[in-house]
């Protein structure tokens, strides 16, 4: 039997004779289950956020993505491609060609980017063809100058689907025309009618209008050539050994990507931000664990008389010391865990039945916060009580030693 820890947690348990040790007690669990409830309640909102981000994302980024960093567009032979096919187990690949354009509809102008898209194999289903609410793809019409489009693009320039009269029409600079001819156009000019309308995130939105490759290769001049191969692959897939194959395979001049690398910046800004949000609550915590030294303090002080009576009958002064060290960490351990068991109660609670809404006024992609609970978040919370816990506890154990027990 542990003699320190038994004797600790007789302490810790039994009633004081001052009440001001059992008020100082209280308010040190209560401090240390305040901030862990705290850093458990804001990781799982972080977390949350991130799965939301995540999955808007999702159709807006394949799993690889494949540029050159030589020039902007790159030619495919029909070698390389069936080399690719044969590379991988491949759900689909999409071949793109992308380019800045002005639309406009009557007298509404707008910049955006025109897309065309090339699937292998054709009877895939176009991840994009998921989100539109309106109208149908423009791989319905079997006749070219059909083209689907975002959400808020669609708002901004007034475009119905199948309206005879929204004619969409596209102009990229006429990269043939002399700058001293009058006679040549300045501009290339295409019309499309728009087959649907899609919603899958609100940059992507307003920014795209996509279409068909050849009739986008054909409108730019540029026959054969693409600016980028997105690559979807099975969830079995080792995405790390396929991303170094796809990278073998088109050499030093192209960047492969993927899916996380292709919003870098983003999903960094988001771990910064929890792991920024996470030290400035263990700071908090450090700070609210203070009342610990003086819990331990009050204790040391009402029970002189056992510490005197156990130095008396030769009891070693490590062994009295980890009795008030065990003292500070079972209260830690105490309110940490009560901390733990309400942050994970009320996060689960509000990832599985939303309790806290978002409000009904306004369009929300989710109806209420999104919190997401992750076992690693827990661990990680668990370790820092107690490494806090620990360190903390230190301090009044060594100024028993001092003042106490060689005093005796």
């Amino acid at each position: 039997m542990n003699i320190a820890l038994y004797i600790a947690r007789r302490y810790l348990f039994s009633s004081k004779s001052k009440n001001a040790v059992n008020s100082i007690t209280a308010i040190s669990v209560l401090g240390v289950a305040v901030g862990t409830l705290s850093l458990v309640v804001v990781l799982s909102v972080f977390n949350g956020f991130e799965t939301l981000i995540k999955s808007m994302y999702q159709d807006v980024n394949s799993d690889f993505e494949v540029r050159s960093t030589t020039s902007k567009g790159f030619v495919l032979s029909a070698d390389d491609f069936y080399s690719l096919q044969s590379l991988n187990n491949w759900l689909r690949i999409e071949k793109i060609y992308e380019e800045k354009v002005l639309l406009q509809v009557a007298e509404r102008e707008q910049i955006a980017i025109l897309k065309g898209v090339s699937l292998w194999p054709s009877d895939s289903i176009l991840s994009i063809e998921n989100h539109i609410f309106k109208g149908q793809s423009f791989r319905e019409f079997p006749e070219q100058h059909w083209a689907i489009i975002g959400q808020s693009l669609a708002y901004n320039l007034s475009v119905s689907v199948n309206g005879i009269q929204d004619v969409l029409k596209v102009f990229v600079p006429n990269q043939n025309a002399s700058s001293n001819s009058l006679s040549e156009h300045p501009f290339n000019e295409r019309q499309f009618l728009v087959s649907g309308i899609f919603s899958v995130q609100s940059e992507y939105d307003a920014s795209y209008v996509i279409t068909d490759l050849e009739t986008v290769q054909s409108f730019l001049e540029k026959q054969s050539h693409l600016t980028s191969l997105a690559f979807y692959v099975n969830e079995t897939a080792d995405l790390g050994e396929t991303q170094e194959k796809l990278a073998a395979f088109f050499g030093t001049d192209f960047e492969v990507k993927n899916r996380f690398q292709q919003q870098e910046f983003l999903y960094k800004v988001l771990q910064t931000e929890k792991w920024a949000i996470f030290f400035i609550l263990s700071f908090i915590l450090l700070i609210a664990t203070f009342t610990i030294v003086a819990s331990v303090v009050m204790i040391v002080l009402e029970k002189r008389k056992d510490i005197s009576s156990l130095w008396a009958m030769g009891t070693p002064v490590k062994t009295i010391q980890k009795i008030f060290f065990y003292e500070g960490l079972l209260i830690t351990l105490f309110g940490g865990c009560l901390g733990l068991v309400l942050g994970v109660a009320l996060s689960l609670a509000q990832q599985y039945y939303g309790i806290i809404q978002l409000g009904t006024q306004g369009s929300f992609i989710v109806n209420s916060y999104p919190v997401e609970v992750h076992l690693q978040d827990v661990i990680l919370i668990l370790a820092t009580v107690v490494s806090i816990g620990i360190l903390i506890t230190i301090i009044p154990v060594r100024l028993l030693k001092k003042k106490f027990i060689q005093d005796s």
